[in-house]
């Protein structure tokens, strides 16, 4: 009997615990009640906005760069569609959110046909910016997603397109493309055939990029384009392109030393001419020959990039090019860690450059043209920018410093020459270890010269010292 009166005691015991917390229970849903009314009652400023400046806020929304493509839920416009029914309902009405579409294919992918369609029907004939990476999705839907892309190239303003040759083929007729002002076209593999891409209606284009693929494989008004960029070219393929747009002003080249067939041109329209290192052709790389082809009497700004030993290809181009050069950018590849230095010969000094800028100098080369251009006007006249970046150490930047000061002071007053201006040291060192005794006595005599109105910056590229 006293373990059954035991068992009710504590049936009962339980009973009143279970009541007592379900009357709590019911006390905090009635507080989460009268508190949801207190929300839904308060005005959020962003609430009273009209739409068209919501709207406006959310194209200001829009990432500089993505992180994947346009399918990505964690960036706009996409994000914006899962705030609130409002919010969803104002990004879908505001066709500048829908204006670039960029889509990076991967086994998994989405549905291309269904998001492009989507897209484009959003951009509401908007100028749109396209951008189609990888492999896609394979032959059948790239194949079905070609006739929605054709049906809107009439709005495209730019076109990125980085693909496999054979998957380019399947573009079988002429893209129409009114108001397209830039294209770039990649290819990712296979051999580019005899078929050339086709374009009409492009009155407006005016800037080219090309990967993998010469220009033959592209028609297009070449005559008209200003502006282009070729890599992995061959030297008789830049001299190819460089001899169907007598109107180009600006070009950048990555090229793979074959020289066979070429021919030597002058190009009387280019103002900028910048020769790089391509990744994918890195192994045979050999830029700076290209220079060995060409005269360029209006050039005013070279940059020479991603490779070594080209000072006599260099020389050799000055004597014949230099004439109007303002701007001289020399660095070398990412993976090499070798000194850069030029050759310090009369064409050199000769040039009118106003702006000389060197990656990764070797400092017995900047200590030598210091002192030349302390003692002589008339070497490099016109300088009044000097920039020595990519130092890759506090040694290799403390060395130069100590070297630099009186030749560039004295060049500073030196007359009969245009005054220095700008004086630039730059380390990849942390700018935390720029703080030996050596280092801040180091600093002294460009202090002083910061202080008399000279543009001195000496630090990372975070931060000067000075």
């Amino acid at each position: 009997m006293d373990s059954n009166a035991a068992l009710r005691a504590e049936f009962h015991a339980l009973s009143l615990s279970i009541s007592r917390q379900k009357l709590l229970l019911n006390e905090m849903q009635a507080r989460l009640k009268n508190l949801q009314a207190q929300l839904d009652s308060v005005v959020y400023p962003v609430l009273t906005l009209p739409p068209e400046i919501i709207s406006e806020i959310f194209v200001h929304c829009l990432p500089d760069k993505r992180k994947l493509d346009v399918v990505n839920p964690d960036e706009a416009p996409l994000l914006l569609m899962h705030v609130c029914s409002p919010w969803r309902q104002i990004a879908i009405a505001t066709p500048q959110l829908w204006s670039t579409f960029e889509f990076t294919g991967t086994k998994k992918s989405f549905n291309i046909v269904d998001i492009a369609e989507t897209w484009f029907n959003r951009a509401s004939k908007r100028e749109l910016s396209v951008k189609l990476h990888g492999a896609l999705v394979g032959t059948t839907d790239l194949a079905r997603f070609l006739p929605i892309l054709q049906r809107h190239t009439q709005e495209m303003r730019s076109l990125e397109i980085s693909l496999h040759w054979a998957q380019l083929t399947l573009i079988d007729s002429p893209l129409d493309c009114v108001r397209l002002q830039k294209v770039t076209i990649e290819v990712l593999g296979g051999a580019p055939g005899n078929s050339p891409l086709m374009f009409a209606n492009v009155s407006l284009l005016r800037e080219v990029s090309l990967g993998g693929l010469p220009i033959s494989c592209v028609a297009l008004p070449w005559s008209r384009i200003t502006k282009f960029t070729g890599a992995r070219f061959r030297i008789a393929e830049c001299l190819e392109a460089l001899r169907a747009m007598p109107n180009l002003m600006e070009c950048a080249f990555a090229t793979t030393w074959n020289a066979l067939d070429a021919v030597a041109l002058s190009h009387q329209h280019i103002q900028h001419l910048t020769l790089f290192r391509s990744e994918a052709g890195a192994e045979e790389a050999d830029c700076p020959q290209l220079l060995g082809f060409v005269t360029l009497p209006a050039l005013k700004a070279l940059v020479v990039g991603g490779v070594f030993d080209f000072e006599d290809a260099l020389d050799s181009f000055l004597s014949r090019s230099a004439v109007q050069l303002q701007k001289l950018i020399v660095h070398p590849p990412g993976h090499d860690h070798r000194p850069v230095k030029l050759r310090l010969s009369d064409p050199f000094f000769a040039l009118g450059l106003v702006e000389l800028q060197i990656y990764g100098p070797n400092k017995d080369f900047v200590a030598d043209l210091l002192d030349l251009l302390a003692e002589d006007a008339n070497k490099l006249p016109r300088l009044q920018g000097l920039f020595f970046r990519g130092c890759e150490s506090r040694n290799a930047a403390g060395a130069l410093l100590e070297k630099a000061a009186i030749p560039i002071t004295k060049r500073r007053h030196l007359t009969g020459c245009t005054q220095l201006q700008s004086f630039h040291v730059v380390s990849k060192t942390d700018a935390e270890l720029f703080t030996s005794t050596s280092h801040l006595e180091n600093l002294a005599p460009y202090r002083k010269l910061k202080e008399s109105g000279m543009d001195i910056y000496i630090g990372t590229e975070d931060a000067s010292d000075v």
